[in-house]
């Protein structure tokens, strides 16, 4: 049976399906092993940080060693590529397949005293702990990966490090619905990174956001899955209190909640300011009920679900009016984020690209400049090298600067911080504040 979890989000997916017809059709298949090969159109050219970063369109070193001599790196890659997580899947994967072709196109990246191409080995985890074990047990042993990337569920992440640390392999966490869950990365899980953001550091960006277009916004009542969110909750009423604002209710739903309304009821009868929807597939339900119900204050999301799903889905200009969320605005991207999506254009005439591949693109850049750091792919060494990594500016992303963190909060700085979108809907159009620099430790 699938977890809490697996089941609020699978709502997330259930709304990207609905509109990516064309190519949900293609999170069954089989698994596929991916040498990324000709290359489509080279990433945004972030040419800033070391030399040695590899980048999409950046100098990665001295590159141009001949295709013979290039080594391979190996990376296993595993995501719920059937049943109700492959849309999301699918996107990861194709970010991946994206960096994967830009750092092929530029002939390998230099690590060390090698220049390795990519290859990507990918493996269905079907979203279960058993399919993750088997899909992580089958990269380690059968296809030798030098490291493996993946898990979007907390029971995937734990099942995946329980095979790759035994066998001093690296995990690259790909998601972490619940900060500081046990699975998530921790000192005791000595080969395991994460290059991925903290979903609730957008909180006090939101705040801060808040505070300054909504100055006579103080009430917030939040809605929240029952899943386990009670130490975000608490985050954010400790935010809120030192921005001058108030915490007023909380509203918990269970998995499977599709209508909306009671919740939306009880929220506004404590007569709220804001209402924010936290970390929530369904967004776009939760505002709808709130909008019917008269509310008409600022709504909040800092879910994953992008500004242009949301648009897509709610239509109706009214209600999305003074909508803040955390997502990158693929109606008005960077020049970066403009870039991969003219990749994935090139490379996927016929299917509309989805906003998930741009940090997904992240994941394995990131970990590869660790490597390029560290002057080796010894699992023991990316990782040493990475909790050194804490300057603004050691990690390049298609967001901006990054750095590692988390010792303050999770005992190991093994966490990716980079800069944090922001957008704001109004009439029915999204609008790109910016990027935002995430909050000090």
């Amino acid at each position: 049976m699938p977890s809490k979890r697996t089941l609020a989000l699978v709502c997330v997916f259930a709304v990207l399906a609905a509109l990516l017809f064309a190519v949900a059709a293609c999170g069954g298949t089989e698994e596929t092993t991916t040498t990324a090969g000709p290359a489509t159109t080279a990433g945004p050219a972030t040419t800033a940080g070391p030399a040695t970063t590899a980048g999409p369109a950046t100098t990665a070193g001295p590159t141009t060693t001949a295709a013979a001599e290039a080594k391979t790196l190996k990376i296993g890659t595993i995501m719920p590529q059937s049943g109700p997580l492959s849309v999301v899947a699918l996107a990861f994967t194709r970010g991946w397949e994206l960096y994967a072709d830009a750092v092929n196109s530029q002939g390998g990246v230099k690590i060390g005293n090698d220049t390795y191409k990519i290859q990507l080995v990918q493996e269905d985890s079907k979203g279960s702990a058993e399919g993750a074990s088997t899909a992580a047990s089958k990269l380690v042993t059968q296809d030798k990966v030098d490291f493996v990337l993946g898990g979007l569920l907390e029971q995937e992440m734990g099942s995946i490090n329980g095979v790759t640390e035994p066998a001093g392999v690296l995990y690259s966490q790909a998601n972490a619905n619940i900060p500081g869950a046990p699975q998530d990365v921790s000192p005791d899980k000595p080969l395991q990174i994460r290059p991925f953001i903290n979903h609730d550091d957008t909180q006090p960006i939101d705040l801060d956001y808040l505070k300054e277009v909504y100055p006579n916004a103080k009430k917030i009542a939040v809605s929240a899955p029952d899943i386990g969110y009670e130490g975000m909750i608490d985050r954010l009423k400790e935010q809120a209190t030192a921005r001058g604002m108030e915490v007023v209710a909380v509203e918990k739903w269970p998995w499977g909640t599709t209508d909306f309304v009671p919740v939306m009821t009880k929220l506004n009868a404590t007569n709220p300011d804001v209402i924010w929807g936290m970390v929530s597939g369904q967004t776009n339900d939760q505002l709808k009920a709130a909008r019917q119900l008269g509310f008409k204050g600022p709504f909040i999301s800092n879910s994953p679900l992008g500004a242009d799903v949301i648009v897509a889905t709610v239509k109706d200009p009214v209600m999305l009016t003074d909508v803040i969320v955390n997502s990158v605005d693929v109606t008005h991207p960077t020049p970066e984020v403009q870039k991969i999506m003219d990749a994935w254009k090139a490379k996927w005439p016929n299917d509309p690209f989805i906003s998930d591949a741009v940090h997904a693109y992240d994941m394995p850049w990131v970990t590869i400049q660790i490597m390029q750091k560290a002057g080796s792919i010894d699992a023991a060494t990316v990782v040493k090298t990475m909790e050194g990594m804490t300057t603004s500016g050691d990690f390049q992303t298609l967001e901006g600067a990054g750095y590692a963190g988390g010792m303050a909060r999770f005992g190991v700085n093994r966490i990716l911080y980079r800069p944090l979108p922001l957008t704001r809907i109004m009439n029915g159009v999204a609008e790109f504040i910016g990027f935002k620099p995430p909050a000090a430790e």
